[in-house]
């Protein structure tokens, strides 16, 4: 889980249109597979990761498999869709929740193909 979340976080630094969403944004959050645990903090309009921060304690968290996980952090699947569908669970806010599934959901990666018909 560990290289989708650190891909995640090299996608979402390519793509300046996703950082005003959590520009003014300080959340902690788990994210729990597998046994393992990865804590995002969002903060100051920066993102990073911290793994395995049992110590730390977070108000939010999602857990769930490795394949939601995997849909969610590659922007393939919205977080309010796998937590509907039974895959994932979310303990945070809605107002939070949705927040999250932006930035996931956002932070997809592109299709080089599709780029090419744009251009």
């Amino acid at each position: 889980m560990m290289n989708v979340v650190e891909a995640f976080l090299a996608k979402i630094k390519d793509q300046g249109h996703v950082l005003p969403l959590f520009l003014h944004a300080d959340l902690q959050i788990n994210l729990r597979c597998v046994g393992q645990t990865i804590q995002l903090i969002i903060k100051n309009g920066s993102i990073m990761i911290l793994q395995n921060s049992e110590a730390q304690q977070s108000k939010y968290e999602i857990s769930g498999s490795q394949n939601a996980m995997n849909q969610l952090l590659k922007g393939t699947q919205r977080l309010r869709v796998l937590e509907q569908q039974g895959q994932l669970k979310v303990s945070a806010p809605l107002r939070t929740t949705l927040l999250l599934e932006s930035i996931f959901f956002l932070t997809k990666a592109k299709d080089p193909v599709n780029l090419q018909k744009i251009i």
